[in-house]
């Protein structure tokens, strides 16, 4: 609750820092989601299917505030799911706020988020290992300056700061051996980064930066038995990036950027009873290749990404990725979407008996067809299939949930969805300079 305080606090102070400026414009709209949802294997389960069905609750609002020099951006996001199998209810909640301020030649910015959601919402990505009644908790600060230095070029430095912690199951994965939980590690996370832009043409941009990264793991959870797996461990990353973007024409655009990274220090083992590994550098590499198509009817693109990463088992991850998002306008009110993603996640300075025991293979692929009857309303019916490969060392195959959940070797799911959300235009409010007063309102059009 002090940290809601703090970040609503710091909401409500961005918003008056700029009441004094002349004119401005504000903004506050809003979304209401609600789905249905059947999942036949919601934890990718290898030995048994843990199939649920429940109601998904999605609301959010966006409220914004813009002049001349300052913009200022709140919005807040929910995702309370409730399943027939109370063991997998989550609630997943956003604050973030969005602060910029504008001189002549200088953009100053600060973005702050604060995000709650369970675990295996977010470690579908991450690792792959979905346990229910686990929560992770996220800060995040990340200020920003641009410098316009001439009409071409651009200086860009930017910091982040983010915190993210995990509140265990009282029954995690553990060991037949020696009875040790296995829970995710927090991290805090340090980064800063200082990178320019210049513009060649109207159609061509280039780009190049170097970061550095800190990442303290913060130890496993008090609930594990084993008071020696609360080891902590920090890992370094230094590496710089050029890239470019490029219009092709009206509809057709592509942007690339890539360099290495170099991995200093080791990551916690999970399990927490075994040494960890000496000290080393290990290089490993960034990579964005996106390609993007967009017409009245058709919307387009594709790309890959390789990045390293911190993850929930205490080791930074390399995770590769290739994604695919087609939609089509099959008529004014009737919309058509597809789309695929590739993972593959390996781990980066694991421990000596462990070091890839995480390395995981991902893929998921859904299908959906939207309704629109006005510009308000939205009904979607959706599919989903999702496949997953561990394949790990023997003496890490014995590590399982005590309720019999298990992740090595290879599993699937398929889930159904309906979709129906509100969009609620807003109210505005604009007040002109020197009055002091506006006027406010409603919009809400639906189609003629």
């Amino acid at each position: 609750m002090y940290y809601r305080r703090k970040m609503a606090m710091l909401a409500l102070a961005g918003i008056g820092f700029g009441k004094n400026i002349a004119a401005a414009e504000w903004e506050l709209t809003g979304d209401l989601g609600q789905q249905l949802e059947y999942n036949d294997n919601i934890s990718l389960n290898t030995v048994r299917n843990d199939s649920v069905a429940g109601y998904i609750l999605m609301p959010s609002v966006q409220a914004s505030r813009k002049t001349g020099v300052l913009d200022i951006a709140f919005d807040g996001q929910g995702d309370i799911r409730r399943y027939d199998d109370s063991l997998w209810d989550c609630d997943n909640y956003r604050l973030r706020l969005n602060n910029e301020y504008r001189t002549r030649r200088n953009e100053f910015g600060l973005r702050a988020e604060y995000n709650v959601s369970c675990s295996y919402a977010q470690q579908t990505t991450d690792t792959g290992l979905l346990v229910p009644n686990s929560q992770s908790e996220e800060y995040l600060v990340a200020p920003q300056w641009n410098w316009q230095w001439t009409a071409r070029d651009q200086l860009v430095l930017n910091a982040l700061y983010s915190k993210t912690s995990y509140s265990n199951p009282t029954s995690g994965f553990v060991s037949d051996a020696d009875n040790v939980f296995v829970n995710f590690s927090g991290n805090d996370t340090y980064s800063a980064s200082l990178g320019g832009n210049h513009e060649w043409t109207r159609r061509l941009t280039s780009n190049e930066r170097v970061y550095y990264s800190n990442i303290q793991y913060t130890g496993l959870n008090s609930s594990i038995q084993n008071a020696s797996a609360q080891n902590e461990s920090t890992q370094n990353l230094v590496g710089f990036e050029l890239g470019a973007n490029y219009i092709i024409n009206h509809e057709w655009a592509v942007n690339v950027s890539g360099g290495p990274v170099w991995v200093d220090g080791t990551g916690q083992n999970l399990v927490g009873t075994l040494p960890a590994q000496d000290s080393s550098w290990t290089v490993g590499s960034n990579v964005n290749i996106n390609l993007s198509y967009n017409d009245k009817l058709t919307k387009f693109s594709t790309g890959y990404s390789n990045s390293v990463d911190p993850s929930a088992i205490g080791q930074t991850l390399q995770n590769h990725s290739v994604f695919l998002k087609y939609s089509y306008q099959l008529t004014r009110h009737v919309l058509l979407d597809l789309s695929g993603d590739f993972i593959n996640n390996q781990s980066i300075n694991g421990s000596q008996s462990t070091g890839s025991q995480f390395d995981r293979l991902y893929f998921t692929t859904a299908a959906g067809i939207a309704w629109e009857p006005t510009r308000n309303w939205r009904l979607k019916g959706s599919y989903i299939y999702s496949w997953q490969d561990y394949q790990q060392d023997l003496d890490v195959q014995n590590f399982r949930n005590v309720q019999g959940f298990q992740n090595v070797g290879t599993s699937d799911s398929n889930a159904v969805m309906l979709f129906l959300n509100y969009s609620w235009d807003g109210i505005r409010n604009s007040t002109g300079k020197g009055t002091g007063k506006g006027t406010g309102e409603e919009v809400n059009r639906n189609y003629e």
